[in-house]
């Protein structure tokens, strides 16, 4: 293909915007866990469920490998040239790190003052500083300690992640728009769909129960090597990047044909409502579900290994029914106030750590309590419309060159 070629102009995400919706939600999940010890004693089963909203970060891998396909396939259809591959990178680049960058500095600060206060910055200044810089270039995911990742603006490291999936995206995108077909009728198709979600969650089980197996039975690591590898290395997570893009696929291929509008799994308001509920429902049971502590040492590593996978097929199946058409909760997700949110989700994702550092070290002294936390939530979430509005869209504009 030449490199010549102008790439062709993006797919527009208008049609989506009750996906933008969910991303805040989700985001929103992930801030609330992240003030469960700033928000007093709750009950175990408010806790739970807090700590639950680790799982929104599956559901942002997922979307983003979904909506890179939505927007970027007719990029990539018949393979990859130079002109392409850079463009895109070039344009995820304006999209994500103007606001990286911002929490990056938003969240030094207060670990300077930290780590000044315990004595520890000068004599470890080019450890911080090294790792610092790490930071500064998306590379924290794939170094399994502290102060590499764990340390500066810690939610960041599932955007170093992205960095390596935009990385590989229009390979991958290539490749699957060159073996993927559904099939001609719409039973085959999402049945296939089914099959290949589960087939990818199989392989991203498979790949965490090798690792847990060799970090706690062949080369024994510390608990926090085990959490940093297990929990933030692109690779082990990649199986859900690959399954939104399958589903991308997917949905882009039956909108083509015109099949699912009137037929399918997803075809009708009353299935896409059916599938909907069934996924949130498997999705909640998850959530608070008790995890298998013992004694059997082999149901432990399975369900250690399914800890994110078997989010993957409900995760994915409820995009589609979103994404498809409407459903039961249209009403409610293509509200303005949760689509704007949503837009802004992506900031408050990146720049809530810093205020929950800043009020994890008491400056607010008496002040201090759970109601003046609940209100900096809030507040968070007003400050990441601002840098939304003032920050992340005239630099992505800027840098875009648009």
């Amino acid at each position: 293909m030449s490199q010549h070629i102008k790439a062709p102009s993006e797919r527009p995400p208008s049609q989506l915007s009750e996906l933008t919706s969910l991303r805040f939600f989700a985001a929103f999940a992930v801030l609330v866990l992240h003030y469960r010890d700033l928000l007093g004693p709750l009950p175990d089963w408010v806790l739970s469920g807090i700590v639950g909203g680790q799982y929104g970060v599956t559901f942002f891998f997922i979307l983003s490998g979904f909506i890179l396909t939505y927007r970027y396939q007719d990029w990539f259809a018949a393979g990859v040239s130079d002109t392409r591959y850079w463009r895109f990178q070039r344009f995820r680049v304006a999209r994500i790190y103007p606001i990286y960058v911002l929490g990056l500095l938003l969240d030094t600060p207060w670990h300077l003052l930290e780590r000044a206060q315990v004595g520890q910055l000068t004599e470890a200044a080019p450890l911080y500083w090294a790792s610092w810089l790490m930071n500064l270039v998306g590379l924290q995911a794939w170094v399994p300690t502290v102060p590499f990742a764990m340390f500066w603006n810690t939610p960041a490291w599932s955007v170093a992640a992205e960095f390596f999936f935009y990385a590989t995206f229009p390979f991958l995108c290539a490749r699957l728009s060159s073996v993927l077909r559904f099939g001609p009728g719409a039973g085959a198709s999402w049945g296939r769909l089914v099959l290949l979600l589960l087939g990818v969650t199989l392989l991203g089980v498979a790949a965490y129960a090798l690792v847990i197996h060799v970090l706690t039975a062949v080369i024994p690591v510390s608990s926090d090597t085990q959490y940093i590898v297990l929990v933030y290395n692109p690779l082990l997570r990649y199986s859900e990047f690959l399954a939104g893009c399958v589903a991308g696929h997917f949905f882009l291929q039956q909108q083509r044909d015109g099949v699912g509008q009137t037929s399918g799994l997803f075809g009708s308001h009353q299935r896409r409502n059916v599938v909907l509920l069934l996924c949130l429902a498997v999705i909640v049971t998850r959530v608070w579900m008790p995890a298998y502590t013992g004694p059997s040492a082999s149901l432990w590593l399975i369900d250690v290994a399914l800890k994110y996978g078997v989010f993957v097929l409900p995760f994915s199946l409820l995009i589609l029914a979103v994404a498809s058409g409407r459903t039961c909760l249209s009403w409610f997700l293509e509200r303005p106030l949760w689509v704007a949110l949503g837009e802004a989700s992506y900031a408050l994702y990146i720049i809530h750590w810093s205020v929950t550092t800043f009020l994890r070290l008491g400056y607010l002294g008496s002040w201090g309590t759970p109601v003046v936390h609940v209100f900096f939530m809030f507040a968070t979430i007003w400050a990441s419309v601002l840098c939304h509005r003032f920050i992340e869209v005239p630099w992505r504009e800027r840098l875009r060159g648009t």
